[in-house]
């Protein structure tokens, strides 16, 4: 981030000197300090860009050589990193939106300098943001590299035939899979006096011939380097070799070679080291304590592979271990947990047993392939074992399902607190970065508390299991055992029996609310809202209901009759002469997921939808949180096919100018929250004009929901809002009641103005 006493590098495209001069004056006065370029014609802008290194860009729009869209394309191909402003006199809020989408990260009118100087820091404070994105996704990207190569390791242990093929294997793992220049391991052998070089691999094949020799023949007691490791069990880490005191002989050899960093693990056979896996890396500062903390997990797992291959036990190995992460199974997790407790008795210590699920793991899967799927398990195991050195404390159950148990200190510790931190934004709030991708995940847990819960592994890792299945039910992040739960876990197994009866006996309806042009107060659409006529509560609130319709599944059944009931009222409105009408229908997430949603969809709508009349859909901000290319791709067919697509309750998730510059919506429904407190304070009326602007520059219609209040109309109307809706018009009706209104004035029905 730079600092005021830094000077900023400007290049100004301009041809207006005077213009330019403005600009900097501008700067000056703000206190910022300037070093300006000015250039007006693309050969001398594309020479500054490498000459001068411009730290920010600020172009006109229109110049005689040049022009600013040509500017910004060639920024983008040459400095992609650099921020690029538009600073012009003739830009209209058009050719703004524009610059926006092709990679602009702000625009100003040259008579309206003043807010020049906080753009430039913003856009100068968001530049740097994303190189600290990027060199953390570098630093993420090689931690990747090294668990992709725990992982293959992991699984050559169930299939490696010998010794010998183990750790040819393993180096070469090291060398392709890892990133790392050399990898040798250093055994004893029986019948050979001292350490052998067994395996070795290396991007040099000369020079790790030359260093796998060197390391054997520094051999000066007590200071050699597989004296350290091999012989004393400790772990070596350099990651400067320049620095090297010592080892001299291995000091001349890695400079040569360019290898800035080394590591040395001992491996171990029945607690007594017997050798070495000695890395190698071109970089300096290569190894952190991450990328330690897996590399201890190889040596670990190599020497456990080792020791029963000793034994000729694979088949004990692959019956208590996961291949795919290497963490215990849920029978080895037990055994482990039976010893563990008589030591916690003793010190009387309180724990938690955690069994922790990744939600929709599942989509993740057919989203990205199974194999992306399986790269995230084995990171979620590299987090969890990152944050749990003692490895015997985790366990994976298979799928996305791992157990964790976690000594929480005496009796006076708070479970809840504890567990909530651990199980939280610790191991799950950054996401996962997968060959380029980012995939956030949340993860659902069940807990068991030792003593109250249960005294014995298998009671307490049932409860948490049974737990785990109320989290999923309830939809809460995180669930304590208790025989409440179990009491709601009825309730709601039952209230999902009645709604499989309710979808099958037809007592779904269908209620419509009008929106309403803000103007001419005439019903240009209407919502279709689901509504359930239970035979003994009567009318329910689909606040009681969908819930269990999402965490049943039952969600993509109902929405299916939602859409086919919507399409009938529909029809029944054209053919008793109503004029046309649009139905906007509520999509949730997990039937857009469904391959066949736009198939199905577009079915309905066959034979009889025109322009003036069909069904629209809507879909809350957060289902397009991921921006996930399957879903996006299923909208802007509907799109093609006459569908028009709403952003329901905008404004209480995640939105961008960018990323409504790529979505293909064509109205944004302001959130009932914002329109009820506009009136009451300046800061939600701000908030509702701007959002209202903001859709108007994209041109898209805003519809302004929950509105109660004459004078909250008023407020609308005057900040150009194009349709309310609420129960100042209209409650939501049954469809043979919206069908009176529609006929009372053959759908041009004129609202009361004081209404």
């Amino acid at each position: 981030m730079l600092s005021i006493a830094q000077a900023i590098r400007i290049l100004l495209v301009e041809d207006v000197e005077s213009d330019a001069r403005l600009s900097l004056l501008q700067l000056e006065r703000a206190g910022l300090n300037c070093v300006s370029r000015r250039v007006e014609s693309e050969s001398a802008f594309r020479h500054a860009l490498g000459e001068f290194a411009p730290d920010i860009i600020l172009s006109d729009f229109s110049l005689p050589q040049f022009d600013g869209l040509s500017a910004l394309q060639v920024a983008q191909e040459v400095a992609p990193d650099t921020p690029f402003i538009f600073v012009s006199g003739t830009m209209g809020e058009e050719r703004a939106v524009t610059a926006l989408r092709r990679g602009a990260v702000d625009y100003l009118l040259k008579g309206n300098l003043a807010r020049l100087p906080a753009a430039i820091s913003r856009a100068l404070d968001d530049a740097h943001a994303r190189r600290e994105r990027k060199a953390e996704q570098a630093r993420i990207a090689r931690l990747d590299r090294v668990l992709r190569m725990l992982s293959g390791i992991n699984a050559l242990m169930v299939r490696a035939g010998d010794r010998k093929e183990l750790l040819n294997e393993t180096c070469r793992l090291a060398v392709v899979g890892g990133g790392y220049a050399t990898a040798l391991v250093y055994l004893k052998s029986p019948g050979a006096v001292g350490l052998q070089a067994l395996a070795g691999a290396g991007t040099d094949n000369e020079l790790t011939d030359t260093l796998r020799d060197v390391i054997l023949q520094e051999s000066e007691p007590g200071t050699s380097l597989l004296d350290r490791v091999a012989r004393a069990g400790r772990e070596f880490v350099c990651n400067d070799t320049s620095k090297l005191q010592s080892l001299v002989d291995l000091k001349a050899v890695l400079q040569e070679g360019g290898l800035l960093s080394l590591v040395a693990l001992p491996l171990v056979l029945d607690s007594v080291p017997i050798g070495a896996l000695v890395l190698t890396a071109r970089g300096t500062d290569t190894v952190s304590m991450e990328e330690l903390q897996m590399l201890r997990e190889v040596s670990g797992n190599l020497s456990f592979a080792l020791q029963y291959l000793a034994k000729d036990t694979t088949v004990r190995f692959l019956s208590h271990f996961d291949p795919l992460t290497g963490l215990a199974k849920r029978s080895l997790f037990c055994e482990r947990l039976t010893t563990l407790i008589p030591d916690l008795l003793a010190r009387r210590s309180r724990f938690t047993v955690a069994i922790i699920d990744i939600v929709r793991l599942s989509v993740i899967n057919d989203s990205f392939s199974r194999r992306i799927g399986d790269l995230l398990i084995q990171q979620v195991a590299g987090r969890l074992k990152m944050r749990f050195p003692q490895t015997g404390h985790i366990g994976h159950f298979g799928g996305g399902t791992f157990a964790i148990l976690r000594d929480i200190g005496d009796l006076t510790v708070d479970p809840t607190t504890a567990a909530a931190r651990e199980h939280g934004d610790i191991l799950f709030g950054a996401p996962f970065v997968i060959e380029d991708r980012e995939i956030s995940i949340t993860a659902r847990s069940g807990l068991a508390v030792y003593p109250e819960h249960g005294n014995d592994a298998h009671s307490l890792v049932q409860k948490a299991e049974a737990a785990l299945r109320d989290a999923r039910t309830s939809g809460e992040r995180e669930t304590h055992y208790s025989e409440q739960h179990q009491t709601l876990v009825l309730k709601r197994h039952a209230l999902e029996h009645k709604l499989r009866l309710a979808l099958e006996r037809e007592q779904f309806e269908l209620h419509y609310q009008p929106k309403v042009n803000v103007i001419s107060r005439r019903i240009e659409g209407v919502e279709a809202l689901i509504r359930w006529r239970d035979p003994q509560a009567g009318l329910v609130s689909p606040a009681a209901f969908l819930p269990a319709l999402e965490s049943s599944g039952l969600i993509l059944e109902v929405g299916d009759w939602v859409v086919r009931r919507a399409a009938l009222d529909c029809q029944q409105w054209l053919r008793a002469g109503m004029a046309p009408v649009r139905i906007a229908v509520n999509i949730s997430p997990a039937q857009l997921r469904r391959p066949d949603f736009v198939e199905t969809f577009l079915g309905a709508l066959t034979g009889w939808a025109t322009p003036l009349a069909g069904l629209d859909i809507e879909i809350t901000e957060g289902t397009l949180h991921e921006e996930l290319a399957a879903e996006v791709s299923k909208l802007e067919s509907l799109r093609q096919a006459g569908v028009r697509i709403a952003i329901d309750d905008f404004g209480t998730g995640y939105s961008s100018l960018s990323r409504l510059a790529k979505l293909p919506i064509d109205t944004l429904k302001i959130d009932r929250s914002f329109i009820s407190e506009m009136l009451n304070n300046n800061a939600g009326k701000v908030l509702v004009k701007t959002i209202i602007n903001l859709a108007r520059a994209f041109r898209l219609t805003t519809v302004a929901e929950g509105v109660e209040s004459q004078d909250q109309l008023e407020l609308l109307r005057r900040a150009h809002c194009d349709q309310s809706q609420g129960y100042l018009h209209c409650r939501p009706v049954p469809g043979n009641e919206l069908l009176t209104l529609l006929e009372h004035g053959r759908g041009e029905l004129l609202l009361p103005m004081g209404n």
